[in-house]
């Protein structure tokens, strides 16, 4: 058998049914729950995390479509090359492709936040909102830097990290279970608008699930194992969630809670355990965060690369860009420093919600196109992509009331990749 042939390349590196699912745990461990769950339970309202049961289930609409997708078509790029699948090469799937790389930002830039958020609750006071900011940046450039020289080397010491954050937060389970007296869920007087932003908002605590894709090139039997991994990995993720966020919201005061939005956990576990909970779970989501932003660094980098190099007549990014691997991600962090220094961790984080609501979204719409190829059902397609359309709404009616510089914001990226690919795909065509 010839070593350069896929067969031969899968039998060198084979990535089992265990390995897909640590590597989409990886992608939604922890990140997003430390950053964002005090300000959508502010948001929610009520004693009892209604929300994420709901965006966990919203999430599995985008999971099924992921899956399908990446077990029919397996290679490198992951979410780029579904685009190209789904509409082809040309104008739509490259408008897509810059607006998923501007996803990736902005989640970026909500763990950098978060990060940041967590180093305020250690500092107390010695730091100030300004200083803390350029911390998140100063993250934000160590993570470019370790993806520039030599960002192999960390896999190993990323997924102990990973591992540490999920012992703590079974660790913050357990006491804290041992801890509350649990109230019964009550939906008399809940509000489903906020429910539902709140909802909207947790959804970027699951979008990493897809991490799984960029490995199934090296897997025996991708069309069985990616589905697998990613649906066990929701459910063990969402289980996990769902048990954290309920002691946090039993044994946190609404007072405490609205003073410390951005570190609800911190909080909850200075409750529970004192000092030394607050530490720990001060630890875990700097570890979290700084993974977080490391990852998304890299995805968006390799987003870019596979796109520019696969697919060079279907983006601007060739011409923006070029070939050479260190301009990426300088731009990248260049923008996500950006955004950190001026907006808010909860801008951010409703931002992020949004951009990924709409790529998944235009993913299975897309998907509709070639699903016969797929197998996938044209009606779990058109509920998932209504779903994820209707919490993007939530949210924007919510942005438009309350930050309506997000909502302007996001219009922009969205109004500037078509105009930026429009330019470019009538450029190509003149030709």
């Amino acid at each position: 058998m010839d070593k350069s042939s896929p067969a031969a390349i899968r039998g060198l590196s084979q990535v089992g049914l265990v390995s897909g699912v640590a590597l989409s745990l990886s992608g939604m461990m922890g990140s997003g729950l430390f950053s964002i769950l005090g300000h959508a339970y502010l948001a929610d309202g009520t004693n009892f995390p209604i929300a994420f049961v709901l965006a966990s289930v919203a999430i599995l609409f985008s999971v099924y479509a992921v899956s399908k997708l990446a077990s029919t078509f397996p290679g490198p790029g992951g979410p780029a090359r579904f685009a190209l699948v789904c509409y082809g090469p040309g104008l739509v799937s490259g408008w897509i492709n810059l607006f998923l790389y501007a996803c990736f930002l902005l989640s970026t830039a909500l763990y950098a936040a978060g990060f940041s958020e967590y180093i305020g609750g250690l500092a107390g006071s010695w730091l100030t909102a300004a200083q803390l900011k350029l911390l998140g940046a100063v993250l934000v450039v160590l993570c470019a830097l370790v993806n520039l020289f030599g960002a192999h080397r960390v896999g190993r010491v990323a997924s102990v990290l990973i591992a540490l954050v999920f012992c703590a937060l079974l660790w913050f389970s357990a006491i804290g279970i041992a801890h509350i007296h649990p109230v019964m869920p009550s939906l008399s007087g809940v509000t489903w608008h906020g429910v539902l932003v709140a909802t909207a908002m947790l959804y970027i605590n699951f979008q990493g699930f897809g991490m799984v894709v960029s490995a199934s090139q090296s897997m025996a039997d991708p069309a069985k194992t990616v589905p697998r991994a990613m649906f066990i990995a929701i459910g063990v993720i969402s289980a996990l969630y769902f048990v954290v966020s309920w002691v946090a919201i039993q044994v946190t005061p609404h007072d405490v809670l609205a003073a410390n939005a951005g570190n609800m956990l911190g909080a909850a576990a200075q409750i529970i355990a004192g000092g030394i909970g607050a530490k720990v779970i001060a630890m875990a989501a700097l570890l979290a965060c700084a993974a977080a932003v490391n990852a998304s660094i890299f995805t968006a980098s390799r987003i870019l690369t596979s796109v520019v190099s696969d697919h060079p007549a279907s983006t601007l990014m060739r011409l923006a860009l070029g070939q050479q691997p260190q301009r990426p991600l300088l731009i990248s962090a260049g923008i996500v420093i950006v955004l950190i220094l001026y907006f808010p961790l909860v801008a951010v984080g409703k931002m992020a919600s949004m951009a990924f609501l709409l790529f998944f979204s235009a993913t299975m719409l897309g998907h509709l196109r070639i699903r016969r190829q797929t197998g996938a059902r044209a009606w779990v397609l058109w509920l998932g992509a209504l779903v994820n359309l209707s919490l993007f709404t939530f949210l924007l009616v919510d942005g438009l009331r309350f930050a309506p510089q997000t909502i302007v914001f996001l219009l922009i990226v969205l109004g500037g990749t078509l105009l930026a690919q429009t330019c470019y795909h009538l450029k190509v065509r003149a030709k």
